[in-house]
């Protein structure tokens, strides 16, 4: 994203005040010198404002301003959004690549006939159906209306496959704005009205995926954990931050993007890979999340499927691009789980007691929590936030890097750790055992308990269970995609965790 793009507002939680930027829940704080300051309070926390005009009233260029800006956005100090012009409204082609989707078509076609929006056609692409597919398409309204073409691409038995499907979809289509979604997508009224007026500043724009229906338990706990959900905030995309990729199921764009940089001819992973090689040739992508597509994800059998895929897709993209960031943990953590590992050995040799188990444990907690306690006795001592403001956000960031670490370890190291652990006890050595069982045991209860209290599920029990499947699925399909692709990047310990002090 260029520097100078978008436009940001301060969030409500901002203080600044001596030298200080600080903001609670969880607590970060960030020294600046007076002129980034004096700039910074030019903010207004209710209007967004462009870049530009914040340069103006600070007196700084645009490109400082906002390089400031964006480094603050990304520690969280800033909302941002972006650009828009009402007035922009060109003519859009609607891509739908399809394959036997007879039970879904017709709502994803009768939701595209609804929209509001002044002039667009949808382009289906059908990928050697051999179900009621093409016949559902060709006798629908939009059909009859002028405004659906269908191309056939691809057989029964020599599938073309998603990616080069919608590649065939941008060939076949007739206007310069290209839209993308998917035929178990319902997109709402507004959908392209929302979104394009972005693409007069923007070269591609994201909107937000939701389940069509929250009361059924599967779509309950996709609203809450579905990697197609980029959340209720705008963001710009980033491989590193908040936002890394835009989903097809609700992707606007520019023709010359998908043209300079098409889809990767695959059926996995294929729209991240489309978003990461635009970003990579310098195109700017941002995620609206005013633009919203409901998603029918289906039962048991296409969760699992889901996460199976996701899984797998990791190893493949470790492979092409490196793996993008990892959590935080702390070294002194770090040392404290490695000695609580070894613990049982050393205590059957000296006899020592729970007194060193209580001190390592200890230990091991300290190290999560000594960079927000810093940050929050700085925060009161300069007077920039209230002492119980502080506490909250010392307590909020100490849980969120616990969070993080536990999260990690039950999503990609648990079942290893648990059948090394049980060969341990098979082998007789039952000191390795306990010591290898507790460490995913304890993350499991952490990342879990921390979750059902922040996403209060309607019924815990359920949640619970499908939390449990999710990681685990998730999971084999990482280490399946291992096997497949020859490679551990994504699974290596030094790719997932960067040590701090």
């Amino acid at each position: 994203m260029s520097r100078t793009s978008g436009q940001y507002r301060l969030r409500d939680s901002v203080s600044i005040q001596n030298g200080l930027v600080s903001r609670s829940g969880p607590l970060v704080v960030t020294r600046l010198n007076d002129s980034a300051q004096d700039l910074l309070k030019t903010v207004s926390t209710d209007e967004f404002q462009s870049v530009t005009a914040i340069a103006r009233e600070g007196g700084v260029s645009a490109e400082s301003t906002g390089a400031l800006l964006s480094d603050l956005y990304n520690r969280g100090f800033l909302e941002w959004r972006p650009a828009r012009d009402p007035e922009f409204q060109p003519p859009v082609s609607i891509i739908l690549t399809v394959r036997n989707e007879a039970d879904a078509i017709e709502p994803a076609l009768d939701a595209l006939a609804d929209l509001n929006y002044p002039e667009y056609e949808v382009v289906v692409v059908d990928d050697g159906s051999t179900d009621d597919t093409r016949e559902l398409i060709r006798s629908h309204s939009l059909t009859a209306d002028g405004n659906l073409r269908l191309v056939p691409v691809g057989s029964d038995t020599e599938p073309l496959g998603i990616g080069a499907s919608r590649n065939r979809g941008v060939s076949s289509a007739a206007n310069e704005i290209i839209a993308f979604t998917d035929a178990d997508c319902r997109p709402n009224r507004a959908w392209l009205s929302n979104l394009v007026p972005a693409l007069a500043t923007h070269d591609v724009v994201g909107g937000r995926v939701r389940p069509t229906d929250t009361a059924r338990p599967m779509h309950e706990y996709e609203g809450i954990h579905s990697s197609l959900d980029m959340g209720p905030r705008a963001s710009p995309v980033d491989r590193e931050q908040s936002t890394p990729y835009l989903p097809t199921a609700n992707l606007v764009g520019h023709r010359e993007v998908f043209e300079k940089t098409p889809f990767p001819e695959r059926n996995v992973a294929e729209d991240v890979g489309v978003s990461w090689d635009a970003l990579a040739n310098g195109f700017d992508l941002v995620y609206d999340p005013t633009g919203v597509v409901e998603h029918d994800y289906g039962g048991v059998t296409n969760f699992l499927g889901r996460r199976l895929s996701y899984g797998g897709s990791e190893a493949l993209l470790a492979k092409l691009y490196g793996h993008p960031g990892s959590v935080s943990l702390p070294a002194i953590s770090l040392v404290g789980l490695v000695l609580l590992a070894v613990l049982p050995v050393v205590n059957s040799m000296l006899n020592i007691g729970a007194s060193l188990g209580t001190f390592l444990a200890a230990m091991t907690v300290l190290g999560f929590v000594i960079t927000p306690t810093k940050q929050a006795f700085t925060s009161v001592i300069t007077g920039s936030i209230r002492v119980s403001a502080a506490v909250a956000g010392l307590f909020r960031g100490s849980l969120s890097r616990v969070y993080g670490f536990a999260l990690e370890v039950t999503r990609y190291y648990s079942l290893p750790l648990v059948a090394l652990g049980i060969l341990a006890g098979v082998g007789g050595l039952e000191f390795l055992a306990i010591s290898l069982l507790a460490i995913p045991g304890i993350c499991v209860v952490v990342a879990l308990a921390i979750d059902l209290s922040v996403n209060r599920p309607s019924s815990p029990v359920r949640y619970s269970l499908l939390y449990l499947v999710d990681h685990l699925t998730y999971q084999i399909g990482a280490y399946r995609g291992a096997v497949e692709n020859r490679t551990v990047a994504h699974l290596r310990p030094s790719s997932r965790f960067s040590l701090t002090l």
